[in-house]
């Protein structure tokens, strides 16, 4: 049976309006809000609920000073900064009210210091969510987007009801005259409800989401700041069941409706009717647009042996509201194998897929990418690792310019190829006492790339190797470890040559009954660029650390780091560059 918010959706076949959707949101979280307390509950004693428990109270406090200082006249960071952060959560009695909150000076990046407060508090199968936080409902309609709000997930029995609703975008105004600024925002509020069932290992879910732009909030921005308030509404059912032990499915249908531009002139619904990919759609304005996205996949396990096979086609154009960012105008196959030997000391995986794009051809190039990997990772005993690791990444591009089109000349598209192999592997091998071991670790790899162009006399290709070595051994009695490491990397890529390389060492003892930490840590690189020697970097870090017993109050900790970065001259760099960063960190626990 196709659930509600679906059908109204495509009644008489016809697409609902945003509008319409907004309206009959408020409708549809009262209904199910009022099925859910139907649902069959019994008479519990009030010394079950937790009352015997009283009331206790956990949490801690972080605050972080860092300090910096360079001679250069481009600093990388402000001069001081503070992170003030903390949780705190109250048990009133078996209800779990979690707090926490963060402050910080910072404003490099922010038109206000970086403060957030957000309250999760817990019982039982009610959980909420208030101030500042994020929900996910899908990964096609609300996926991890912050909000200044409320929302609340409940989990009675085989039920689970999620609801949302909050402040996705705060109003920004446009500065034309400081470029350093904040990016200029409309307020955008957002509402969400999900709605599934979960019994073993099959589910089914159907959720909505639904966010929309204030376009009176700020001030008219110039047409070349590209800034257009936005509404928007998505939808998305999923389901997955398993079969015969062995055997999983599951798929996942979105849609999203999308207004890009509410300051357009309104067009009447009866003019419109269903369209398909990045055509209007009947909404508010002519800018409308509907999109659609799907995946499902089918996978059979083994102790020994498992294969995925999954599919995902996301329509060109598709964006949803609920999320930073998304990838659209896209198909993707992907074969997923793994295979387990000798009582599991030896693991073998794969990956292989195709993706390619251009799904409704009205670009110009259409690009397909083959993607090969495999891991082959071995423990014959529990001193030894052995770990292997290849991929490969295709990626062929064929390009059509425009020409007459009543004219089609074989000659004038052009076939573009770029590939990507990468290999490495590792060895890792632990000797010694138990309470005294030593481990010997060697890992190298090594990449290239090249890009193939069937019509050019010189084609482009590069190749990278990087090396580290290590050993490290701990000295219980007298609370010293030690670590020597030695690094390289070398680069060769058309007109450029680079190589990089040096040792580092770390040494740490402990102190007052293992409560005062002390550590030293060293490295030196050094490097070249076409054969001219390059900056040699010298990094120097001194680190203290005291954390005491824990007392009936809590537990304190108190560690300062000092790092010393220089970048001595050389032929290509003539000025001695250095900087400084302190860290002095105090924490409470309780």
């Amino acid at each position: 049976m196709i659930p509600k918010p679906c059908c109204l959706l495509f009644r008489n076949k016809k697409v609902m309006t945003l509008k319409k959707v907004f309206n009959f949101k408020l409708h549809t979280i009262c209904i199910i809000t009022g099925l859910l307390f139907l649902y069959p509950a019994n008479a519990q004693d009030l010394s079950s609920m937790g009352f015997k428990k009283g009331i206790k109270v956990t949490g801690g406090v972080n605050l972080s000073n860092i300090f910096y200082y360079t001679n250069d006249s481009i600093a990388r960071r402000d001069p001081y900064q503070f992170i003030l952060s903390g949780n705190l959560n109250l048990n009133l009695f078996g209800y779990d009210t979690p707090f926490s909150f963060t402050y910080s000076n910072s404003q490099r990046s922010y038109t206000q210091p970086f403060n957030r407060l957000s309250f999760t508090p817990r019982y039982k199968w009610i959980k909420a969510y208030i101030g500042y936080t994020s929900m996910s409902f899908s990964p096609y309609t609300l996926s991890g987007h912050s909000f200044k709000g409320g929302g609340v997930e409940l989990t009675p029995g085989n039920w689970r009801l999620a609801l949302m609703a909050g402040q996705m975008r705060k109003a920004i105004e446009y500065n034309p005259l400081n470029e350093s600024s904040a990016i200029p925002s409309y307020k955008r509020m957002g509402y969400g409800i999900k709605l599934g069932y979960e019994k073993g290992a099959g589910s089914i879910s159907v959720n909505v989401f639904t966010a929309k732009d204030d376009k009176n909030s700020i001030h008219p921005v110039p047409n070349n700041v590209l800034l257009h308030p936005m509404e928007n509404a998505a939808f998305s059912i999923s389901g997955r069941t398993s079969l015969l032990g062995h055997l999983t499915l599951e798929g996942e249908y979105s849609m999203s409706i999308l207004n890009g531009d509410l300051r357009m002139e309104s067009i009447q619904p009866d003019s419109l009717s269903i369209v398909s990919d990045n055509k209007p759609l009947s909404s508010q304005t002519a800018g409308t647009r509907t999109f659609d996205a799907y995946s499902f996949g089918i996978g059979y396990q083994t102790s020994p042996f498992g294969i995925l096979v999954r599919y995902e086609r996301v329509a060109p154009g598709y964006q949803t509201l609920g999320a930073y960012y998304f990838n659209n105008d896209m198909e993707n196959i992907t074969l997923v194998p793994n295979l387990r030997l000798l009582e599991g000391r030896l693991s073998i995986t794969g990956n292989a897929g195709i993706q390619r794009n251009n799904l409704d051809k009205s670009r110009e190039s259409t690009t397909k990418r083959w993607v090969g990997a495999g891991n082959i990772n071995f423990n014959p005993s529990e001193k030894w690792n052995l770990s292997l690791n290849y991929s490969n990444f295709s990626t062929y591009t064929n390009m059509k310019p425009q020409t007459d089109p009543f004219f089609n000349n074989s000659m004038d598209s052009l076939n573009f190829y770029q590939v990507t192999n990468q290999m490495g592997g590792s060895v890792n091998y632990t000797f010694g006492k138990r309470d005294a071991p030593r481990n010997l670790m060697i890992y190298t790899s090594y990449q290239e790339a090249a890009e193939i162009n069937p019509g050019a006399q010189n084609n482009s290709k590069s190749g990278f190797i990087t090396a580290n070595a290590s050993y490290s051994q701990v000295m219980p009695e007298a609370g010293i470890t030690i670590s020597l490491s030695y690094n390289m990397n070398s680069g060769n890529a058309p007109e450029m040559k680079s190589f990089y390389h040096g040792p580092g060492l770390n040494v740490s003892k402990m102190f007052m009954n293992k409560t005062l930490r002390t550590g030293f840590n060293s490295a030196y690189n050094r490097s070249a660029l076409n054969g001219q020697k390059g900056s040699s970097v010298l990094s120097t870090g001194l680190n203290l650390g005291y954390s005491p017993k824990k007392s009936e109050e809590g537990k304190h900790s108190i560690t300062f780091n000092l790092t010393w970065l220089q970048r001595l001259p050389s032929e290509l760099q003539k000025q001695k560059r250095s900087e400084l960063t302190g860290n002095l960190n105090y924490a409470f626990t309780f």
